[in-house]
């Protein structure tokens, strides 16, 4: 209902602007430096991803509002996952100048889980981090191994969530500032999804005291049997 009066649709707009520009410029023949060449592809990559992530995240939006959202239950590697995802995305963190800072096991640890759900949840959290956390000098996952499942922690050392948000981080479209976020593109809807993906897949995720007063995301995976 929000979404169709505009205040999500618009999101998708900025990716796809940047996109269009950087391809225009390509092809105009303009650009011949091979460094430039490989930022500008690096860019279209960028966009294309962020615009992936959207694109889930309104989908997910109507089919969680209409009780229609579907779970793929296989078994899952979750070390594997994690290391992909940080991989993919370790050009973005470089250039926030976030220090990477990862703890997990070599061996794999598997689950069986939605692998789909889950690596949602985790580049929501990645990309609210990278949004927010620009000045905290880190950003941390953790990896664990528990009796049911598994813990996934995303943490990092930025400016926080004032405590008078800390309740209402996850209730849909609520942006936790405007003087904060009003640079920010966002719908708000991230980490409601995010919730409710593990909710619904028997697990949480939930907000702690992260380091230097930062953020600390906590993605409990509980362990399901094969559908």
């Amino acid at each position: 209902r929000v979404w169709a009066r505009g205040r999500g649709w618009g999101q998708l707009k900025t990716p796809l602007t940047s996109i269009r520009m950087v391809a225009e410029l390509m092809l105009s023949g303009r650009v011949r430096d091979e460094k430039k060449m490989s930022t500008y592809l690096s860019v279209i990559v960028g966009e294309s991803q962020r615009l992936t992530r959207l694109i889930n995240n309104i989908l997910d939006f109507s089919r969680l509002e209409q009780g229609r959202k579907t779970y793929r239950t296989a078994e899952v590697d979750l070390t594997g996952l994690l290391k992909r995802i940080i991989e993919a995305h370790r050009l973005r963190i470089t250039e926030e100048d976030l220090e990477l800072d990862i703890h997990m096991d070599e061996d794999p640890l598997r689950v069986k889980t939605d692998p789909d759900a889950v690596e949602q949840v985790v580049l929501n959290l990645l990309d609210n981090a990278l949004k927010y956390a620009g000045s905290g000098r880190f950003l941390r996952f953790d990896l664990e191994r528990r009796q049911s499942g598994a813990v996934i922690r995303v943490c990092d050392g930025g400016p926080g969530i004032p405590e008078g948000h800390r309740d209402r981080i996850f209730d849909r479209f609520h942006r936790v500032d405007d003087s904060l976020t009003s640079v920010q593109p966002g719908s708000g809807l991230g980490l409601s999804i995010a919730r409710q993906l593990m909710r619904d897949l028997g697990g949480d995720l939930v907000l702690e005291s992260g380091p230097d007063n930062g953020c600390c995301f906590r993605v409990e995976i509980l362990e399901r049997e094969r559908e």
